[in-house]
């Protein structure tokens, strides 16, 4: 009584040795993916939690997704290529012929996150290098994603974060990102143009900040969330005391504090 619950290994594979850097579930609930820097990509089974999938990854794991349909889960390492992994479940849970293929790399650049749009045609990723990379998800994605979409290029440091937002009935929507620049900027994914530049120390103001924002330390954005109908957009910005609630506008397609 009063023990937690837990995952558990469904077999004798290897269990989790290190740390945990990105768990996710699938749209549906029926999957949960964990995985860090051991190398070791798992998958779970949420009716039972036992774990269906194990594969070790050549790099340390920075981020990781399901697609819209829960068909395949795709990861990215520390040395910029992202991964894709069937989840259907043979009869052999954890067989050895379970492996990842790769679908798209970023050139020894880290791979800080990825996302996928919600109808499963493209997959946005951020590097440490500024860089965000908007590619063509194939009918077949095992086979890779060679088609780029566009660039969106503008942060002047480190992108930590993307999160597309969801397709509006008059609007085919739009990605947003923060980053090292302390900034919350909103593009238009299939050219990739720059829309908006939300700058949180400036309509924040420093006082809001732990010891004051300086040159000195860092403000970055942390973590992006964006509500169900994007309505909302919240953000974590370092050394702020709370989190932001931003606002896009759909038709002027701009960044405000949400009133």
């Amino acid at each position: 009584e009063g023990c937690p619950n837990v995952c558990h290994e469904l077999t004798d594979g290897p269990s989790h040795m290190d740390s945990i850097r990105s768990i996710c579930f699938d749209s549906k609930g029926d999957f949960f993916a964990s995985a860090g820097d051991d190398k070791l990509v798992k998958l779970w089974n949420t009716d039972s939690w036992h774990c269906v999938k194990t594969i070790r990854s050549e790099k340390r794991v920075s981020a990781a997704s399901f697609s819209s349909d829960g068909q395949f889960l795709m990861f990215a390492d520390k040395f910029g290529v992202v991964w894709i992994l069937a989840t259907s479940i043979t009869d052999k849970p954890n067989c050895k012929d379970d492996k990842a293929e790769p679908l798209l790399a970023h050139c020894c650049s880290i791979i800080t996150d990825l996302g996928i749009l919600s109808n499963g045609r493209l997959i946005a990723t951020a590097d440490r290098d500024f860089k965000i990379r908007v590619s063509v998800l194939p009918k077949n994605p095992l086979g890779g994603a060679h088609e780029i979409q566009s660039f969106c290029l503008g942060h002047t440091n480190f992108v930590s974060c993307i999160s597309f937002l969801g397709i509006q009935a008059d609007c085919e929507g739009f990605l947003i990102s923060g980053g090292g620049d302390a900034t919350v900027r909103l593009w238009d994914y299939m050219s990739g143009e720059l829309l908006d530049t939300f700058e949180g120390e400036t309509a924040v103001g420093p006082n809001e900040y732990t010891n004051g924002a300086d040159n000195h330390t860092s403000s970055a954005v942390t973590a992006l969330s964006v509500s169900p109908d994007s309505s909302v957009i919240a953000v974590a910005i370092e050394r702020l005391y709370g989190v932001l609630l931003l606002n896009c506008n759909f038709q002027t397609r701009k960044l405000a504090l949400l009133e």
